[in-house]
């Protein structure tokens, strides 16, 4: 496929404890790609098991989120990086590709601390 798209929302937390109690919460409703220690401090990301658009992907983690319990959101409250980052699938079409986040979007990102990123995955080489 050539065609430049979006591919999902990945959710990275990066921490100095142990995140576990966050990934055992969400771990029904998401796909979890790592938890453990990274390094000199404790990573564990996500991705959505079906993506519904980049703001809709955004808003069911942010609801993930907003349901923990006290001691998993302290642990999420006292990480030190929240980052939803949104991925897409590089191209040679369309000549531009835009995308939107509502302004819903940004307000519930902001209000659980969080950030975001992009990141462009490039074409497979194809000769």
């Amino acid at each position: 496929m050539d065609d430049v798209h979006y591919i999902n929302v990945d959710l990275e937390i990066k921490s100095r404890t142990d995140l576990s109690p966050i990934v055992d919460s969400f771990s029904n409703d998401v796909i979890v790609m790592y938890n453990g220690e990274w390094g000199k401090f404790f990573l564990a990301a996500f991705e959505g098991k079906n993506s519904a658009g980049v703001n809709e992907d955004i808003k069911f983690f942010c609801r993930l989120v907003e349901c923990l319990n006290e001691k998993e959101r302290k642990i999420w409250d006292e990480s030190f990086s929240r980052i939803f980052d949104i991925g897409f699938q590089s191209g040679i079409t369309p000549p531009s590709y835009g995308m939107s986040l509502e302004s819903s979007v940004l307000n519930a990102v902001v209000n659980i601390g969080a950030s975001i990123a992009i990141t462009i995955y490039p074409m497979e080489n194809r000769s």
